[in-house]
């Protein structure tokens, strides 16, 4: 009876830790960014989820995306001159998406604080298409997120946004190819109210809790600017 007991708390003991290796609640991370006509940025954030994000045969930087997983957020950098709070509702058993966030930045010109809101549909797996709505008035925008698997472990991220802004046009468009689970490569355009950069970015998970981002980007006006990172989650 005893030898039993023991297998079955054995048992009970490797599938729970199983189950927790595939699945997070929350993530916190850190990053330095190093501007070569500007000063250096450390940034932080904070997310928590509703549910447990499953990760199995997903991507594990894409898994709350693809899982639709409702959350809330924080993150703030610039010694917390800039700081961001919101959260994303993927309602359920729809197709819809809504998000909001509050930002604060503190510059010369003082404390700054706007609030946004973000509609959305997830019309196919693994597909977000978003417009975004400021306290300040409404630029037509349009973002979208795509992320699928190519077959063989391998995937793909592709992402971008446009903005009809007043005086200048905001575009980004990024790609990311994830040669397993664990790792991708990518790199990304962004003409930036006139400020063109080009940007090439990596992603290692060295656990399933544990990963690590480093990104170099070539900007007409900043010059050089490289950020490194890393994430735990829990």
């Amino acid at each position: 009876m005893k030898i039993k007991s023991l297998a079955l708390a054995t048992a009970f003991s490797l599938t729970s830790g199983l189950a927790m290796a595939n699945s997070y609640q929350a993530e916190v991370g850190a990053n330095y960014t190093d501007v070569e006509n500007g000063d250096g940025v450390f940034g932080m954030y904070g997310e928590f989820h509703f549910s447990p994000v499953q990760t199995r045969n997903h991507p594990l930087a894409e898994a709350a995306f693809l899982e639709r997983s409702s959350n809330v957020y924080a993150a703030a950098d610039d010694d917390f001159d800039t700081l961001t709070v919101g959260g994303e509702l993927y309602v359920p058993d729809t197709m819809f998406y809504v998000g909001g966030r509050v930002s604060r930045v503190d510059n010369a010109a003082g404390d700054e604080t706007t609030a946004y809101a973000t509609l959305g549909l997830t019309p196919i797996d693994g597909l977000l298409v978003t417009t975004e709505f400021s306290e300040d008035g409404y630029d037509a925008n349009i973002s979208a997120k795509y992320v699928t698997s190519l077959g063989g472990g391998n995937f793909v991220n592709l992402d971008g946004k446009f903005i009809d802004g007043d005086a200048d046009d905001y575009l980004s468009l990024g790609a990311d190819f994830y040669f397993d689970r664990t790792f991708s490569v990518g790199a990304a355009f962004t003409d930036s109210y006139g400020d063109d950069r080009f940007t090439l970015r990596t992603e290692k998970f060295f656990t399933q809790q544990v990963s690590a981002n480093l990104s170099f980007t070539d900007s007409d006006g900043l010059g050089n600017i490289l950020t490194n990172g890393g994430a735990v989650r829990f």
